[in-house]
């Protein structure tokens, strides 16, 4: 690790003199902040670290011009990088405080690390988990002893706590059973709840901001914060290189390129109406604890869902059934009398339970600040290229009681803005994993059949006898009759599902009740075998009983011959060059040769993931000058607070998203939107 200068800036004059110093400055620098929390909107730094050129800076913010390091940031523009370490963290952080970045210079380590590590070679890229395994063993000295003042004053303030509890007749014991349980609320404590506000509200949780005031811990915490930028700057150093020999430049300009668009829009975030999510939590509190009753009064005594041994023993000595686990599976073939009615229980409240913590607690916990719900999206979390944040679940339906009566739906709590952001707008690929699933088998051996014919009429005519030319012919394919070459049988987009679905059950009716649900089974396996999966994968995922399986990958095949070849060339293409790349020129490396299966789907999902940060790129570029804005994005989807008057946008953004030129396979987003709640939304025709 290499040795720096480390300068602490607590005065203007300081500020000054490094203010000349950035602007003579060239090559990379890191910055990063230390902050009071980790919401996006209400915390803020306290403190803001530099490294360049040799030297670390630690600038105590409270002690300094807001102007000048508004300056300082603007004269960053001369460095070929400006990294950070989860940056869109720190731009957030400046811009709670004033300061806004507006450069192109950002770059990531996360990003960095991503693109120059193997696929399979470590699973954590924060940023000690690399240091330590890349820079030097020590590299966490710094956390450790911060981390010990925090859990010094946590263990005092605990010991205060258990000194007010003695005092007040009650037992920690007591005090966790109750503070433990999933739908937890003040009022549970009783008569201890004065107590207890007045000792939360004079012993907060304590915060990095709280170690760097305890004089014990300052020169601890200034030295971990510059630790930090140097660590970032010398992960940078080191793994850059293999980035570039891995070819990587390109991927890696598009992923600094998205890092000012995303920051935007998670600036943005979701309106939410806590008044309804409120009231969903009262009624969903009353409900689990009415199926609480439930399940004591059938198993004879107190039962949590997460005693897991005492379940299988309850079933066991109760009702005389073996569960070698007390999973959801294991439970769902439970059959009979009073066992199955407690097993039905207790997945409902697991489902309950998990919904009000997820959901319910979590979006109000989100938005108590200004009402609205904001998250980090994550560029380089998954290996294949997908962003991540904890929005990417919103379930499309609500959760009920057992009459069928809402309880609470997550996207119901989604809601339109107002002041002239009367609409929610909702533009979603469609099919796209299959659509370039299907593009690939074009691409490699001429085109899988039905995989090709879902989306066009491939290898059709007309009645004139007019070859359909995927070219050529996009904007025909449903304007016009098209016949299929073999049989002269008018095309119809094939329904994939169906198809496995029909080959692996070919004596059951189509039109018959039963095959409905084999072709829910088929949708199932089209989607798991999209990711690689094998019969044991269908077996250990979905449940399906081994002849099913056997049956449902083998139809699937026969379905889609042409998939083999594709699954084939990415095997063949690994075990000559050690590594596959996307369409967009993303490579992914295995060091375990019995994982090739995965790249299979690493391919698909990456193409899809990259093709929508390109598609992000433009789309924010179009935005700029516009009050519309980006609201989220989940998965393919892309929802925009569409500002009243500029409604136009909605096609352009639209004819972006669908023009992608190395597609053989027509594109289509979807378009949705509501003037109300995200589960009101309305196809828009």
């Amino acid at each position: 690790m290499a040795l720096y200068r480390r300068v602490i800036v607590d005065t203007n004059d300081k500020l000054n003199t490094l203010i000349n110093e950035v602007a003579r400055g060239e090559g990379w620098m890191a910055f990063d902040t230390e902050t009071t929390g980790l919401h996006l909107k209400k915390d803020l730094p306290f403190l803001i670290t530099l490294t360049f050129t040799g030297s670390s800076y630690a600038l105590i913010i409270d002690k300094l011009d807001k102007h000048k390091i508004q300056k300082l940031f603007d004269k960053m523009k001369h460095y070929e990088f400006v990294l950070g370490h989860n940056v869109k963290f720190d731009l957030h952080m400046l811009a709670n405080i004033g300061i806004t970045y507006k450069h192109s210079n950002l770059a990531d380590t996360m990003t960095i690390a991503r693109l120059s590590l193997d696929t399979d070679e470590v699973m954590t890229i924060a940023l000690k988990s690399l240091a330590k395994r890349y820079l030097y063993a020590e590299a966490d000295e710094d956390e450790k002893l911060i981390k010990t003042g925090m859990t010094a004053i946590k263990r005092a303030n605990t010991a205060y706590l258990k000194s007010l509890l003695k005092e007040a007749g009650k037992t920690k014991k007591w005090f966790d059973n109750i503070v433990s349980d999933t739908i937890f609320e003040a009022k549970d404590l009783g008569d201890f709840l004065p107590t207890y506000i007045k000792f939360v509200a004079e012993n907060p949780e304590p915060t990095y901001e709280t170690v760097f005031k305890d004089p014990v811990y300052r020169d601890a915490m200034l030295s971990y914060a510059m630790n930090d930028t140097e660590i970032t700057i010398e992960l940078a150093k080191k793994m850059y290189p293999s980035l570039i020999a891995k070819n990587q430049s390109d991927i890696f300009k598009l992923e600094s390129d998205l890092i000012l668009p995303l920051f935007r829009m998670e600036r943005v975030g979701i309106n939410v109406d806590r008044e309804y999510i409120e009231t969903s939590r009262d009624k969903t509190r009353r409900y689990i604890k009415h199926k609480r009753e439930e399940l004591g009064r059938l198993a004879g005594e107190h039962i949590k869902i997460g005693q897991h041994k005492r379940i299988k023993d309850l079933f066991r000595d109760r009702w005389g059934v073996v569960l070698q686990s007390s999973d959801d599976r294991a439970l769902a073939g439970v059959s009979q009398g009073d066992a199955k009615v407690t097993a039905e229980i207790i997945r409902e409240l697991r489902t309950l339970e998990k919904w009000y913590s997820a959901y319910i607690l979590r979006l109000l916990d989100k938005s108590e600040y200004d009402g609205r719900a904001y998250t980090q999206i994550n560029q380089s979390s998954a290996v294949t290229g997908r962003v991540s944040s904890d929005f990417q679940q919103f379930p499309k339906h609500g959760m009920t009681n057992d009459k069928g009566e809402e309880l609470f739906h997550p996207r119901r709590a989604v809601t339109v803005t107002g002041e002239g952001y009367d609409h929610i707008y909702y533009l979603d690929y469609s099919q796209i994993e299959l659509r370039v699933q299907a593009n690939y088998t074009y691409d490699i051996s001429g085109g899988d059949t039905n995989m090709c014919r879902a989306y066009m009429p491939f290898n059709c005519h007309t009645n004139t006898g007019k070859k359909f030319n995927p070219a050529e012919d996009k904007d025909l394919i449903f304007k016009q009759q098209w016949l299929q070459d073999e049989d002269n049988a008018v095309w119809s987009p094939v329904d994939l599902h169906s198809a496995t679905a029909s080959k692996a059950f070919p004596d059951v009716d189509p039109k018959s009740d039963e095959f409905k649900h084999l072709r829910f089974l088929g949708k199932s396996t089209n989607f798991a075998k999209n990711y690689g999966a094998t019969t044991n994968a269908l077996i250990q995922q979905f449940g399906f009983e081994r002849n099913i399986a056997e049956k449902l990958n083998k139809g699937y095949y026969e379905a889609f011959p042409k998939i083999l070849d594709y699954q084939k060339l990415v095997t063949q293409t690994y075990h000559r060059r050690g590594f596959v790349k996307n369409r967009y020129g993303r490579r992914y490396y295995l060091n375990n040769k019995r994982f090739v299966y995965r790249l299979y789907n690493y391919i698909i999902q990456g193409t899809c993931a990259d093709m929508l940060k390109a598609k992000i790129l433009e789309v924010d570029k179009l935005l700029l000058p516009y009050k519309s804005r980006f609201q989220m994005n989940i998965h393919d989807e892309l929802s925009f607070e569409i500002y009243n008057g500029e409604e136009f946008l909605i096609p352009v953004i639209k004819k972006i998203m669908e023009d992608i030129d190395w597609m053989t396979i027509p594109v289509v987003a979807d378009v949705e939107k509501t003037k109300t709640n995200w589960a009101e939304k309305e196809n828009v025709r």
